[in-house]
């Protein structure tokens, strides 16, 4: 090999370790960008749970208060406050694990309740807002968290429903799996190429949303070993919950209640652990 192809080699291999540098280095700024984008978002996230557990305090003194007073004003305050406090509770829940507390729920009980929050609403924007249930309707479920899930459903389904539309909120027994649950619209639909994210969180098809409502709608059915889908067309949305059979729900109610029993004598170890600790600190003069 002659002194030039030697340089040339050497010139070669530098300029492609060179190349290999700028591309390292930009994926290091890139991955330094994102490190520094998840930390903001974790502090947003720590902030915004901080904030909800402030504005929830106050929403129960006022929805107390109100709740003492007579007239339309009062109970559209109390509405409003219930509404505000269910959107904050939907903060929270983000921000930690979802563990049911089944107990056995009357179905029709569970969708008059719905009924009773969604229909002043419906009826200000001249919505018609049909529920129904079969007869004898009954699930192990916690029932806090369904009427949440299903509340957020209707909320959506009213955001997204045109004045003097219909939306049908109905529950009846599945053949083999249990209840199901269906929340339908006469909105314009989800379209095609959102509909793969719209349980994601923080996405929205709404301008108004904040992407956290059929996120938590998901993570509650999937803890409660449920399905939810979706189908959709420019005639409407019909969101389809399925919950297993209450057989399946008293095992699952059972297991909590172990769960539960079995925290207890750990909570009670660690509790022991750390005044044995405290015992064991030198004492100051």
């Amino acid at each position: 090999m002659t002194f030039q192809s030697a340089s040339e080699a050497l010139e070669k291999s530098y300029g492609e370790l060179q190349d290999r540098v700028r591309v390292l280095t930009s994926d290091l700024e890139k991955e330094r960008d994102q490190r520094i984008r998840l930390e903001r978002l974790a502090a947003m996230g720590e902030m915004s749970m901080e904030l909800a557990h402030e504005i929830r305090n106050p929403l129960a003194s006022i929805e107390l208060y109100a709740s003492m007073l007579d007239g339309e004003f009062a109970d559209q305050i109390v509405r409003s406050v219930r509404l505000l406090n269910h959107s904050v509770t939907n903060v929270l829940q983000f921000g930690r694990p979802i563990v049911p507390s089944p107990k056995r729920i009357l179905v029709n009980t569970l969708l008059e309740g719905i009924r009773a929050v969604a229909q002043p609403l419906a009826a200000q924007k001249h919505i018609s807002l049909d529920v129904g249930c079969d007869p004898d309707c009954v699930v192990v479920a916690d029932h806090e968290l369904m009427h949440r899930m299903l509340l957020n459903l209707v909320l959506n389904a009213l955001r997204e429903t045109p004045t003097d539309g219909t939306i049908r909120l109905m529950a009846g027994h599945a053949a083999g799996c249990g209840v199901t649950l269906t929340v339908e619209d006469s909105g314009p639909g989800i379209p095609k190429a959102m509909m793969a994210r719209i349980f994601d969180p923080m996405y929205s098809t709404h301008r108004d949303g904040c992407g956290l409502g059929l996120s938590i709608v998901k993570r509650i059915v999937d803890s409660h070993h449920g399905r939810v889908s979706v189908e959709s067309s420019e005639n409407g949305s019909r969101f389809i919950i399925n919950l297993p059979h209450k057989d399946e729900g008293l095992r699952m109610q059972d297991r909590a209640e172990r769960e539960r029993v079995s925290a207890k004598p750990q909570a009670i170890a660690r509790s022991q652990q750390g005044r044995e600790v405290v015992n064991e600190s030198p004492a100051r003069c």
